[in-house]
C-alpha cells in the first residue's frame, strides 16, 4: 500500500448526489413549513430571493473576518435569520433535513466505495474525510449511504469557516494527527477544489473524473491551479472507485 491516509471529497467522489435548489416546488414546501411549524408568513419567491441574498451577504461578512479567499458560511445562520427568531438545535436539524430531501433529486453511494473503504481499513490505512459541504445536510446523507462507520475523522467545511481550495482547510486535518504528508493522498472528483488543496499543502492527489470532464478541462485546471502532474493520478475509467486505482 503506497499511502497510510487517505482524505477524500464526498460528493462526486463516494456519493453520487444531484439536488435542486431551483425547483419553485421547493420554496412553495418551504414557504408553508416555515408557517407551520415556526408562524413565520413568507412569500416562496420572496422566501427563495432573501435565501440567495443572505447567503452571499454571511459569505462576504465571513470573509472580511476570516480572511479566507474561500470562506463557508453555516446554512443554519441563513435560516434562522429568515425565520425571524432562535430556533432550538433539534428544530433546526429536522427542517434542513427536511429541506435537504425535498431538493434532492438522486442520493446513491458510487460502486465499489464500501469495498475500497473496507480494504483501507483491512490493510491498516487511515480514512479521513474533507468535504466541501454543510453538515446539517451531510451527516443524515452519510448515515443514509452506510459510511460514516469507515472515517477515522470527518471534516466539513461549514464547521471550519473555510472550503477547499484554502489549504488551511487541509492542513488543519494534517496538524490534528501529525500526519506525514509523504504517507497523504487526497482524493476527490473536482480538479480546483480537490487537487488544487492538495496541491496548497503538498500532498499526492488522485483525481477521479466522475463527471466525464473532456481533456482539455481537465488541462486548463491543472493549470490553474498549479498542480504538480508527476503527484497527481488521474483515473478514467467508468468504475472509479475500486481497490485497484486508489490503493495501488
Amino acid at each position: 500500500m503506497k499511502y497510510k491516509n487517505y482524505i477524500f471529497d464526498l460528493y462526486g467522489t463516494l456519493i453520487d448526489i444531484h439536488t435542486d435548489e431551483k425547483n419553485p416546488k421547493l420554496w412553495e414546501y418551504t414557504s408553508e413549513y416555515f408557517e407551520t411549524n415556526f408562524g413565520t408568513v413568507i412569500d416562496s419567491k420572496k422566501l427563495n430571493q432573501e435565501y440567495l441574498k443572505l447567503c452571499k451577504a454571511e459569505e462576504k461578512r465571513l470573509a472580511r473576518e476570516n480572511g479566507s479567499k474561500h470562506p463557508e458560511i453555516k446554512i443554519e445562520w441563513v435560516w434562522e435569520k429568515l425565520i425571524g427568531k432562535p430556533v432550538s438545535d433539534v428544530e433546526m436539524r429536522r427542517f434542513c433535513n427536511d429541506f435537504r430531501e425535498t431538493s434532492r433529486v438522486k442520493l446513491k453511494r458510487y460502486d465499489g466505495v464500501a469495498e475500497t473503504l473496507a480494504a483501507i481499513k483491512e490493510a491498516g490505512g487511515k480514512i479521513y474525510l474533507l468535504s466541501n459541504a454543510q453538515r446539517l445536510y451531510t451527516e443524515k446523507e452519510m448515515e443514509d449511504t452506510d459510511i460514516t462507520k469507515y472515517f477515522d475523522d470527518i471534516f466539513i467545511s461549514s464547521d471550519k469557516g473555510i472550503k477547499k481550495p484554502d489549504g488551511n482547510f487541509l492542513q488543519e486535518l494534517l496538524d490534528k494527527h501529525s500526519l506525514i504528508k509523504d504517507e497523504c493522498v487526497m482524493i476527490g472528483n473536482e480538479v480546483l477544489a480537490d487537487v488544487g488543496v492538495a496541491t496548497a499543502v503538498g500532498i499526492d492527489a488522485i483525481l477521479l473524473n466522475t463527471y466525464n470532464h473532456p481533456s482539455w478541462d481537465l488541462k486548463r485546471d491543472f493549470a490553474r491551479c498549479g498542480a504538480d502532474m508527476d503527484k497527481v493520478k488521474v483515473i478514467l475509467e467508468p468504475t472509479f472507485i475500486t481497490p485497484s486505482n486508489i490503493i495501488a
